[in-house]
């Protein structure tokens, strides 16, 4: 006969993460922020916000509220700023997709004038925030640290790939550049 073992469990339970409620806070704190600068700017300060993607390029600063759902904020900054009632959305407002094809152009163009940045970018990244006038963002995937010296190289790679980019947008207009570290932390950002 086999002898009895005890098994024991080392995970740990992790609450299931509601992608609708989590938009909705997001939404809540931006429609908050959106009020705020209303209340005091007045009329012009709002037609600046929506007119030059204020609210896109506010949601960078806004905190952990703003990454858990970058679109569900700016749309909730948007419908604040301009006196809408509020509209939260029923689920994950922002869109991630991978750009394959414009990682090896970049590399290249990278390797040509700063070859040691080259391995360190993985990924770049569309973000689609969900609003009617198209805004989004660009992250570039590295494997950066938090620490300072890796701070200073991903400034580094932010500065080049804004003067790789080269403003044709497309439909859109692209707001913002984030450079991600390996854990998918926000190592640096630029505007675009």
């Amino acid at each position: 006969m086999l002898g009895s073992a005890t098994v024991s469990s080392c995970t740990e339970w992790e609450p299931v993460r509601d992608e609708g409620q989590t938009a909705r806070d997001a939404y809540a704190d931006g429609y908050e922020k959106g009020r705020a600068v209303r209340k005091s700017g007045g009329k012009g300060a709002s037609i600046a916000e929506v007119v030059w993607g204020g609210c896109t390029r506010r949601a960078l600063d806004a905190g952990q509220a703003a990454e858990t759902d970058r679109g569900a904020w700016v749309v909730g900054c948007l419908d604040g700023v301009s006196e809408r009632p509020r509209h939260p959305p029923a689920g994950r407002v922002t869109v991630r997709t991978k750009e394959k094809g414009l990682l090896p152009e970049f590399r290249e163009w990278l390797g040509e004038g700063n070859p040691a940045l080259v391995r360190h970018v993985s990924a770049i990244t569309v973000v689609d925030l969900g609003t009617s006038d198209s805004d989004f963002d660009v992250e570039l995937t590295t494997d950066y640290r938090p620490s300072a010296a890796d701070r200073f190289d991903a400034e580094e790679m932010s500065a080049e790939f804004v003067e790789w980019w080269d403003g044709d947008d497309g439909d859109g207009k692209a707001q913002n550049l984030v450079v991600r570290g390996s854990h998918g932390e926000k190592i640096a950002a630029r505007r675009l």
